[in-house]
This record gives structure tokens, C-alpha cells and sequence, in this order.
């Protein structure tokens, strides 16, 4: 076999492995943000959602004193 095409060869390989190594860290590089920006977008939402429901609770709970007071002034 000649030592040239050889060694062309060899140095073919070694691009191809490097292209895919680029590619790989590209691609989990990807998947990780893209999950990432998921748990952020969830997690803003849960908290306005519990934010929604805390003041839901200090309403119910202001009406009532309200109206126990209101039952204890009569």
C-alpha cells in the first residue's frame, strides 16, 4: 500500500472523527439549553400559579374575619 495515501487517508478519518466530536458536543450543547429554558418556563409558571393561589387564600381568609366579625358586632 503507498504511505501517502495512507497517511491521506488516516488524515481523512481524523476530520471526520473531529467533524463528529463538533457536531455531538453541538447537539448535546442544544439539547441542554433547550431542556434548561423548559424547567425555567415551568417553574416561572408554577410560581404564578402559586402566587395566584396564596392570594386567593388571603382573600378567602379576609373575607371570613370579615364576616366573623361582622357576625360578632350584631
Amino acid at each position: 500500500m503507498n504511505p501517502i495515501k495512507l497517511l491521506a487517508d488516516g488524515i481523512n478519518d481524523l476530520w471526520f472523527w473531529t467533524y463528529s466530536i463538533i457536531a455531538g458536543w453541538g447537539l448535546t450543547f442544544t439539547v441542554i439549553v433547550v431542556a434548561l429554558v423548559l424547567v425555567v418556563v415551568r417553574t416561572i409558571n408554577l410560581q404564578r400559579r402559586v402566587d395566584r393561589l396564596e392570594n386567593r387564600l388571603i382573600h378567602a381568609e379576609r373575607d371570613y374575619n370579615l364576616s366573623i366579625n361582622q357576625l360578632k358586632s350584631k
